[in-house]
């Protein structure tokens, strides 16, 4: 006789895949790790990594500008954000790449 068993399955927020926020600075930080809605952050340079958060992406997003400066690009799972929802992450300033593929930020 099979006894019955119950599996539960937990996701790991991409942990196969890699990090499930990808998240690109427009400004360079030194490295640094922060916990930010529940989540280790971990910032290097301009590319920040983290597992996913139980909060809408749009609240990572706007956490990340606030505690590391403003984002240039910020990816959640396989969504990629697109201008608008960078420019709200950054409090409605949009961050426009110069020749030098230096990231800059102006105000709307």
């Amino acid at each position: 006789m099979l006894g019955s068993t119950t599996t539960i399955f937990v996701p790991m927020a991409h942990a196969a895949n890699g990090p499930y926020y990808q998240i690109e600075l427009a400004k360079p930080v030194e490295s640094k790790k922060t916990i930010l809605r529940s989540v280790m952050v971990k910032c290097d340079g301009t590319t920040c990594r983290a597992a996913q958060a139980s909060t809408a992406d749009k609240n990572m997003c706007i956490s990340v500008a606030s505690e590391f400066g403003p984002v240039a690009s910020f990816r959640a799972g396989d969504r990629e954000f697109d201008a608008a929802a960078i420019e709200q992450c950054n409090g409605n300033k949009k961050v426009t790449k110069n020749h030098g593929n230096a990231a800059r930020l102006t105000s709307n």
